[in-house]
């Protein structure tokens, strides 16, 4: 065979360069082979987040006030606990709404001291509460007990405020908070010049008729928007007039000017000076009659015609 015959001749598996080329396609085939599956294969998603965001306080006494209308009283009870011990900023109904639930719930359940003690918290915070007369006496017991506490106090607890706005004028806020069981924290007082904008914000004293000056309105200003809020530790809303949300109002009163009062012409008939002339030779002719009539002696006979003169002549 010459050596350009062999040169064309197929190379056999036995040789180096066959080994090493069927190694090289064996390995490549098992690469995709092995590596097919793991680029085919979707992503595995994420798991998931197992960590809940706690309900808001809204939501909370709503769930427990849907106990409460099931009948579940020892779940409402515990619920309505939980809220009041980690709660903070509290509004003034949702306060009011979670001790009426406890109260209410504990009386049921025959705590009768924790349920004197929740019913004098509820009457604190709103002093017109009255309990249902269908709950029976194991409710009404430990809420005439709280009332009969509140009435030997003498004081309804509770926060007033009073405005006084004058014209163009700076104006006062007087604030009365009443708080014999020492409760409250901060007594925050907000006002405003109109219906919209933000309410400039102070902290007043606890007491009675404490006052907060309100600058004088701006121009075309008549609306002062205001707001009292009495809160505890734990920011929540105990006594209240008003809110941000919903404040009270005063407004300025506009000043009239006072109109000149005209001289009025007396139109009695005692300021003409003819009636007292008339009146004069009235009272004469009367006096001279008398003389002669009462005079001792024969009556003469005699008549007086009186004369009214104006100015120089008789009158006509």
């Amino acid at each position: 065979m010459s050596p350009r015959s062999a040169d064309r001749a197929p190379a056999r598996l036995g040789t180096p360069r066959a080994v090493i080329g069927l190694g090289l396609t064996l390995a490549l085939g098992m690469a995709l082979t092995l590596g097919a599956p793991a680029l085919a294969a979707p992503k595995a998603p994420p798991p998931p987040d197992k960590t809940e965001k706690p309900a808001s306080p809204a939501a909370e006494i709503e769930a427990i006030e849907q106990l409460y209308a099931k009948l579940d009283y020892e779940q409402a009870n515990a619920a309505a606990e939980r809220i009041l011990a980690k709660a903070h900023g509290l509004t003034h109904d949702q306060l009011v709404r979670t001790y009426k639930v406890l109260a209410v719930t504990h009386a049921v359940l025959d705590h009768a001291e924790p349920a004197k003690e929740a019913f004098i918290a509820l009457l604190t915070y709103e002093p017109e509460y009255a309990v249902d007369p269908n709950l029976g006496p194991k409710v009404q017991t430990p809420f005439f007990e709280a009332r009969g506490f509140w009435r030997a106090q003498g004081v309804k607890p509770g926060i007033e405020v009073a405005s006084v706005i004058r014209g163009a004028e700076a104006g006062t806020l007087r604030v009365s908070t009443r708080d014999p069981t020492r409760v409250v924290r901060k007594v925050t007082v907000g006002y405003r010049w109109g219906s919209t904008g933000p309410f400039t914000k102070e902290s007043v004293s606890v007491g009675d008729g404490v006052s907060v000056e309100v600058p004088a309105p701006p121009p075309g200003k008549a609306r002062l928007d205001y707001y009292a809020q009495a809160v505890d530790d734990r920011e929540s809303v105990l006594f209240e007039v008003g809110s941000a949300a919903i404040p009270r109002s005063a407004f300025v009163e506009a000043r009239k000017a006072a109109a000149p009062v005209a001289e009025e012409k007396s139109a009695s008939i005692f300021a003409s000076p003819v009636f007292w002339i008339a009146a004069a030779a009235v009272v004469a002719g009367g006096v001279t009659g008398g003389y002669f009539a009462f005079r001792p002696g024969a009556p003469v006979a005699a008549s007086y015609k009186p004369t009214l003169e104006c100015g120089a002549g008789r009158c006509p």
